[in-house]
């Protein structure tokens, strides 16, 4: 059936068509059997959401508050944080909420994209107030409503290297489906639980997505992550590792730690930001994840030095979390979770990896690495 409206209003023509095509019945099977991957909790975080600042760590965001971070005297290069109309931009529980999704993802097969219902989410949170669907669904749709423009500060897996461009994406899309309306029923045969009322659909954006298949991303333990009480000690470790590569001691400078997390600049309150960067490596040493640390100061807080000591078997376990994923990410390659286009990118990813000659590799030693860095001054460094 089809119908044809046409109408005339000052000289302005517009009209409509309606087209009825015949009732057409889709199936779609959105359970998954269990990957049997060797450990659940190991996750790929995204490369650009461990070295840049995705997350804020400020307690006092304001709403419609649009946030720049600058990487170079030039401004140049930077990122721009533009939360929806009426909101504000991500923080820590979403960052939070951002694990447990990888979590689910794995789980699930590393699909682009899942569904999820707020109690999946609230478990691996371990939240227990009764208002965890709010602050699920607040994170959900702040996440995928806040905007991030990287101006030649992307890190792409592709390329190897930044994107020397502007680009401007979310971190994810959302969908939010409500499962009492007629067309979600089918929904309703995976989430059989009388009292979920909405599920919601996540994709992952392309930009992030290729990284965590490609290349572009660090193994951490996500109960780990999870476990760690402030956002600043979180960002703190991930950062550590990706920074110390094999080693077992790292020695960075203050203010390049503070700027990176990144926590507050003032020269007139630096102490107290000391004070934090102090907190939050205490914790990481108390939960065992570094051995020890020491602040380094011999003249005033922006020359001074933090040094950082892992525990030997570190370096092993580190090894052993990208080995466990990357076996478990290979089973992938047999399994029916993903499209042909992600089960495509993986076998891409996979060709890479076994593919790239050696001959053709420089092989970068730590001990290439010190000497460089030994010909440096401190502040280069």
């Amino acid at each position: 059936m089809k119908k044809k409206l046409v109408k005339k209003t000052n000289d302005v023509w517009w009209q409509e068509t309606i087209d009825t095509p015949e009732t057409e019945y889709v199936e779609e099977n959105f359970y998954v059997e269990e990957t049997l991957v060797k450990n659940k909790d190991l996750i790929r975080m995204e490369m650009n959401l461990i070295q840049l600042p995705i997350f804020s760590k400020n307690t006092k965001r304001k709403v419609n508050q649009v946030v720049k971070y600058f990487f170079n005297s030039n401004r140049d290069t930077y990122i721009t944080v533009t939360p929806t109309a009426g909101n504000y931009i991500p923080g820590e529980m979403e960052e939070k909420v951002f694990i447990a999704l990888m979590q689910i993802m794995k789980e699930k097969g590393m699909p682009k994209q899942f569904i999820i219902s707020g109690s999946n989410l609230r478990d691996k949170l371990k939240l227990n107030t009764a208002r965890y669907g709010d602050i699920i669904k607040s994170s959900l749709l702040r996440l995928s409503e806040t905007n991030y423009k990287f101006k030649n500060t992307m890190y792409s897996s592709e390329l190897k290297g930044t994107i020397n461009k502007e680009v401007s994406t979310p971190i994810l899309t959302l969908e939010i489906i409500t499962l009492s309306l007629k067309q979600n029923e089918k929904y309703r045969k995976v989430f059989d639980d009388k009292r979920i009322k909405e599920v919601y659909k996540i994709s992952i954006t392309d930009h992030f997505y290729s990284n965590i298949i490609q290349k572009g991303y660090m193994v951490y333990n996500s109960r780990i992550l999870l476990e760690i009480s402030t956002s600043t000690a979180r960002t703190i470790y991930m950062l550590i590792e990706k920074l110390r590569f094999e080693k077992t001691e790292l020695k960075i400078d203050t203010i390049f730690l503070i700027k990176r997390i990144p926590l507050k600049f003032d020269k007139a309150h630096l102490s107290q930001t000391v004070s934090t960067l102090k907190k939050a490596l205490k914790e990481l040493k108390d939960k065992n994840l570094i051995e020890d640390f020491k602040i380094i100061k011999e003249s005033t807080w922006e020359k001074s030095e933090i040094e950082i000591f892992f525990h030997e078997k570190s370096k092993e376990e580190k090894q052993q979390r990208f080995f466990e994923d990357r076996n478990d990410f290979r089973k992938l390659l047999t399994e029916t979770t993903v499209s042909d286009t992600e089960h495509e990118m993986i076998e891409d990813a996979e060709i890479i990896e076994k593919s790239t000659p050696i001959e053709s590799t420089v092989i970068v030693t730590q001990e290439m690495i010190d000497k460089i860095l030994g010909l440096m001054p401190s502040k280069a460094r």
